[in-house]
């Protein structure tokens, strides 16, 4: 990092002539998350971070939200990163519960490589280890500890003239490498210890980190030579999407892309064959068994078991596997890797094109296919779930952004949704919480409220956090939740039919979730056709929660998956 320092009163330490106007702690901290980039402070107040919302009281150069819980709170803040690159949203939550209901979204970013600053309160120091109301103290329940393992940082501040230098490290961990949430807390006696303005750097982002100019040429030499070359892309390409679709175009290479990564590539475009791994398509499927590929390059990938459908080997290349990521911890931990390509995605690619040699490859197109699309055109009643997503795209604008929650629905979405923009689809996998589509929607209409947005969840997802529908008509965003209803969990039901043979009900009380967003002052619509539906979506406003009860037959299933096997066989053992 290369640092300029900003001078905004006397360090700590510094020679004194005169007495130092000195002001509270929880204004020093304000200033330096500020300094820091943070302009939107999402949370649940309570007693113990109070100072720092009494700080933010005078504050009109950032936007402060009150969502209804501390986890919705979290999913906010990645959707608001994922549509804002470079932005760190700060998370506020108060001492111990608050906390610990954080924890979930939390463990989330991480999982996702997502960066937000989360300040939580504590109790004062003088009641450390006392039993305190919501202690979260080492000699308590040690709320730091718990988010070590989740976190790139996790510290306590107890010194008030340090706090605002732990903040800067903390963006500054938050940032590098492969980026993720970081943690301090703040106990509420420091908060309002009187201390000088503090010395603050203000720090210019690093340059993209690129290989070796030896990696990248062979690298190139491998892609040139290979027979059939595969471009594997995860969501960590998603800020390199010119550079990957002019990679394809040059090598006649076709793109897969993970569930997570879909839309990295337009669908339309001829470049692509879809989704590999849950959700996926034919199309990726059958090129894969055709012929394997020999050449495989896996740009911001994980390579976890959602997006490679439970490891196959289809993908692993028979020649050579070369992969590119910003995590060094990604290489030979799921394939073997050939060549490693430390480094940033778009950086990277965009080098590797300077020294790919001869003349592109002749163009070929490709498309992806999906299964049963005629189910697409079916208005028989109750609705299929494709049916219902091809009436919701056909009715929204092509910018539109559909945060997908946890659930069936999710493979629905993934396998008929039809993105052409890199940052139009938005899901939380690596951790699969539902509840975090719910959030992202929110946090990605904050970041761009310009865009529509269309958080695509069940029933039982936004019955689990749906209030912040609440927190949608306060801020006046004009959020659609489209509520996937069957009245059942009906993965998870008939997941366990499939492996045992017999299952508890998972079925519930219907829910007229049209009535609940009138409550809440949003408007809300019942669809249990493909008509109603699009008359319920021709009601949308820009600056007013809609929420959309669609009724879908409880009986339409996804194709079986990998993991339903996978659990097959651990079950059956």
């Amino acid at each position: 990092m290369r640092s300029s320092a900003v001078r905004t009163g006397p360090s700590e330490g510094s020679p004194q002539t005169a007495p130092t106007a000195l002001t509270r702690c929880a204004d020093v901290v304000v200033e330096a998350l500020v300094r820091a980039g943070v302009d939107v402070f999402i949370g649940v107040p309570g007693g113990a971070i109070s100072p720092v919302y009494d700080a933010l009281v005078e504050r009109d150069d950032v936007r402060v939200v009150h969502a209804r819980h501390e986890t919705t709170a979290m999913f906010m803040a990645i959707g608001h990163a994922r549509m804002r690159p470079g932005s760190l949203p700060c998370v506020l939550t108060t001492s111990g519960p608050g906390v610990t209901n954080a924890l979930t979204g939390v463990a989330a970013a991480f999982g996702e490589g997502v960066p937000v600053l989360v300040l939580g309160g504590e109790v004062p120091t003088s009641k450390f280890g006392r039993g305190a109301l919501q202690e979260g103290t080492a000699e308590a329940i040690d709320v730091v500890g718990m988010m070590r393992s989740v976190t790139r940082v996790a510290q306590p501040m107890t010194l008030a003239m340090r706090a605002p230098f732990q903040i800067a490290a903390a963006a500054r961990a938050a940032r590098s490498g492969r980026p993720g949430p970081v943690f301090l807390s703040l106990p509420l006696d420091v908060a309002v210890t009187p201390i000088p303005a503090s010395y603050a750097l203000v720090e210019e982002p690093e340059p993209p980190r690129v290989p070796s100019a030896e990696a990248i040429e062979r690298a190139a030499e491998l892609l040139a030579r290979a027979n059939r070359p595969l471009l594997l892309a995860g969501s960590g390409a998603r800020g390199a999407a010119n550079e990957l679709a002019a990679l394809a175009r040059h090598l006649g290479a076709p793109v897969i892309t993970s569930p997570k990564a879909k839309g990295v590539v337009d669908e339309g475009a001829g470049l692509c064959l879809g989704v590999f791994g849950y959700g996926g398509h034919p199309s990726a499927l059958e090129w894969l068994q055709a012929e394997p590929p020999d050449v495989v390059l896996a740009v911001g990938c994980g390579l976890n078991e959602v997006s490679t459908n439970s490891w196959s080997s289809l993908v692993a290349g028979t020649r050579a596997f070369v992969q590119i990521d910003l995590d060094p911890e990604q290489f030979g931990r799921n394939y073997r890797t050939d060549l490693a390509l430390l480094g940033d995605a778009r950086a990277t690619l965009a080098a590797l094109a300077t020294q790919l040699p001869g003349a592109p490859r002749p163009v070929r197109s490709y498309t992806v296919r999906r299964y049963e699309p005629e189910r697409e055109e079916d208005d028989s009643v109750p609705l299929a779930p494709a049916r219902a997503l091809a009436v919701l795209q056909a009715a929204m604008p092509p910018d539109t952004v559909y945060t997908v929650d946890i659930g069936e629905h999710l493979l629905f979405a993934i396998h008929y949704l039809r993105v052409a923009a890199p940052d139009g689809f938005i899901t939380s996998v690596a951790l699969g919480s539902m509840g975090s589509g719910i959030g992202a929607a929110v946090g990605a209409k904050l970041a761009r409220p310009e865009r529509p947005v269309v958080a695509i969840c069940g029933d039982y997802g936004f019955q689990m956090y749906g209030m912040d529908l609440n927190t949608c008509v306060q801020e006046r965003l004009g959020v659609v939740f489209f509520v996937m209803n069957d009245h059942r969990m009906r993965m998870v039901e008939a997941g366990i039919d499939r492996i045992y043979g017999r299952g508890l009900r998972m079925d519930g009380p219907v829910v007229d979730f049209a009535v609940a967003a009138r409550a809440h002052g949003a408007h809300g619509a019942l669809a249990t056709s493909a008509e109603e539906l699009r008359r319920a979506l021709e009601g949308r406003a820009p600056d007013v929660p809609l929420v959309v009860d669609v009724r879908i037959d409880p009986g339409a299933g996804f194709p079986v998956n990998a993991r339903v096997a996978e659990i097959s066989n651990f079950a059956s053992e």
